[in-house]
């Protein structure tokens, strides 16, 4: 089989696989659960109130030294599964093609240990460097497990299952169960800018279905679909492959590309894919067909895309809490930052839930059948607290720029009536989850990538200066710690089974909670 050569198996480590039992405090898939809402059940997490990481010395239970690494891990039956990339080797003669690739890594929980891993080699043509497989670039889609099985989206647009029973009873190394190439099965033409950061949109699962977001996009012009027909998210079964149904919204109106992981929710008896999109729509689709139930223009209809204009897309992935759905807007890193917004959404609606309906070009009227809950307007709202900063007392909000909320490619985080939102220059906000009412934001003076973790009455933010921060869940802004690790980091952080996982560029650290 082609892709045989490519496995790679540690036996010596084989007999050390523990077989354990899968836990409620296991993170499975992005965002954790289905839900998307990175959130902890567990308690005592670290506080790193000692100083710096380095200083925590029994507190740091190990340490895996990787290559490239944009998105978090996902912890469950005693193994640790990341998505990296093939390490350069010290020997500068072994040329690109026998090393670099899309790496699937699986560590043992307890101490690190590489036990497995699967490298994906690039595509060739002359796309490289600029399409989907960017040279050199990480995996970016986060795997899910459900039982036996892992699926993922590699670096080659193929979504690929493996049965990792053997891995997991110590007998054997996965095996890959069935593949699906959507480039060349679903003529899908993925643009990925952001590959070159490693990010991609990862898989959802609902019974016995997958879907798959396609990263349909744009061509290397940045002006030009050259797929408008194919399909932008696609239905899957689980365990066989087999296309059960496809959808090509937004068809020739993507801005750039498609990268937002879907959300399965159950809100009012009815169970929904969520999808955000690359023309700036929401759409919800009936799991089992594909129907469209409703969709939502999170775009004001006046809004620019040239420039540094207030059209955007939705890079972040919906997340669910209480019934109902919050998901901010933005565009790829390198757009830089600019005006962004974020919205609170009922699902419960049919048909066109947007804020505005589109009487002409550019210019629109409410919509009475709206299902915007609320939404944060470009423009700082008047009821806004002031949030002084400096010496001369500046207004955070109001003087340091022209905008209320800016773009972001990271999810929220909600708990207990409590948003927190983390936007690319900077700011971390924490406003009203019902209301949208701010009650408080903070200027960390870096950029953000990853979607703010709760755990135990805390939330943890880490940053592209590799700082990790730690906030005390509330209504009012309260720095409770700051520890750095000495790498940028480019995800969000996880916490399973007692361990806080923090992702750098070159690393994962696992570290204990306190005693």
């Amino acid at each position: 089989m082609f892709m045989a050569k490519f496995r790679f198996v540690l036996p010596s480590l084989m007999a050390l696989v523990v077989p354990l039992a899968s836990s409620a405090a296991d993170w499975t898939q992005w965002g954790r659960d289905a839900s998307r809402n990175a959130v902890s059940p567990e308690k005592n997490p670290p506080s790193f109130a000692d100083g710096k990481l380095g200083e925590l010395g029994r507190e740091i239970a190990w340490k895996a030294e990787l290559e490239h690494l944009v998105v978090p891990p996902v912890v469950a039956n005693g193994l640790v599964w990341v998505c990296t990339r093939g390490r350069q080797p010290e020997d500068e003669k072994i040329p690109a093609k026998d090393w670099d690739g899309g790496v699937l890594k699986c560590l043992r929980e307890s101490d690190g240990k590489l036990l497995w891993k699967h490298r994906t080699p690039r595509l060739s043509g002359n796309r490289v460097g600029w399409g989907e497989d960017f040279v050199q670039a990480s995996l970016g889609s986060v795997p899910m497990l459900g039982g036996d099985r892992l699926w993922y989206v590699n670096n080659r647009s193929e979504v690929v299952c493996f049965d990792i029973a053997p891995l997991r009873n110590g007998t054997g190394e996965p095996r890959e169960v069935w593949k699906l190439d959507m480039r060349k099965d679903l003529k899908v033409y993925p643009h990925l800018p952001l590959m070159q950061f490693g990010f991609a949109a990862s898989v959802a699962g609902w019974k016995d279905k997958l879907y798959i977001v396609t990263h349909n996009g744009v061509d290397e012009t940045y002006r030009n679909i050259p797929a408008p027909d194919a399909p932008s998210l696609v239905c899957l079964d689980k365990a066989t492959g087999r296309v059960v149904w496809k959808d090509n919204s937004p068809g020739r109106k993507i801005l750039q590309h498609q990268v937002s992981s879907p959300l399965v929710a159950e809100v009012g008896g009815r169970t929904q894919v969520i999808v955000g999109q690359g023309d700036g729509w929401l759409r919800s689709f009936d799991p089992a067909t594909g129907k469209i139930f409703w969709q939502c223009d999170l775009n004001s209809k006046d809004a620019v895309f040239e420039g540094n204009g207030t059209r955007n897309y939705i890079v972040a992935t919906p997340v669910l809490f209480d019934g109902r759905v919050y998901v901010p807007t933005g565009q790829q890193v390198e757009a830089g930052w600019g005006p962004g917004n974020l919205y609170c959404i009922d699902p419960t609606k049919n048909g066109d839930v947007s804020r505005e309906l589109e009487i002409e070009p550019k210019k629109g009227k409410p919509n009475p059948n709206s299902a915007v809950v609320w939404y944060t307007p470009h423009k700082v709202p008047d009821d806004a607290p002031r949030i002084e900063v400096g010496k001369k007392k500046i207004d955070l909000l109001r003087e340091q720029r022209d905008h209320y909320f800016g773009r972001t490619i990271a999810s929220v985080t909600v708990h207990d009536g409590l948003l927190y939102a983390a936007e690319l220059d900077g700011y971390l906000y924490c406003f009203d989850a019902k209301t949208g009412k701010l009650y408080w934001v903070d200027d960390l003076l870096t950029g953000f990538y990853g979607q703010p973790l709760w755990v135990d009455g805390k939330v943890y933010i880490g940053t592209e200066d590799g700082d990790v921060f730690v906030f005390a869940h509330g209504k009012e802004k309260k720095r409770l710690a700051k520890v750095n690790v000495d790498e940028s980091i480019n995800t969000g952080l996880v916490f399973a089974n007692s361990k806080l996982y923090i992702t750098t560029r070159q690393s994962i650290y696992a570290i204990r909670s306190p005693k």
